[in-house]
């Protein structure tokens, strides 16, 4: 149900064609700078104010955040947007730990620690791992 005044400067809405469930138009602002009701608003439509939810927990190290499905609900003139947790694939955390450890590699070799030998063995590796990224294994 909608409250008046609309607070027209904080909200965004949808419009939705009942009928068929088609959102019409998204991400508007309510159309009356009073924020006052809509006269003569065709019935076969329904303004949506977008709400957001509040994010799950989750590991930001091994998952992430993916944006779900939008829910609509008429009744309650909202359109409801979330987020779900994924659980990032173990090659992908494997992968990026790779990289952590060759940034910090390239860091030692680009601040000159080390020995000769130290380095240039950092170095092998920086080079087999770009390698590795531009052909492939």
């Amino acid at each position: 149900m909608i409250t008046y005044p609309v607070d027209v400067v904080n909200t965004r809405w949808s419009v939705i064609r009942i009928s068929t469930q088609e959102l019409v138009k998204q991400n508007q602002s309510w159309p009356r700078a009073d924020g006052g009701e809509i006269v003569g608003l065709d019935p076969g439509i329904a303004l949506l104010l977008h709400v957001q939810a509040a994010d799950p927990a989750y590991d930001p190290a091994t998952q992430r955040l993916l944006s779900a499905a939008p829910v609509v609900d008429i009744p309650a003139n909202t359109l409801t947007f979330s987020r779900t947790v994924q659980a990032i694939p173990q090659a992908e955390l494997d992968s990026a730990t790779e990289l952590d450890q060759i940034r910090a590699v390239y860091l030692a070799l680009k601040n000159g620690t080390g020995t000769v030998a130290e380095r240039l063995t950092r170095l092998e590796k920086v080079v087999a791992r770009m390698i590795k990224d531009q052909y492939g294994s």
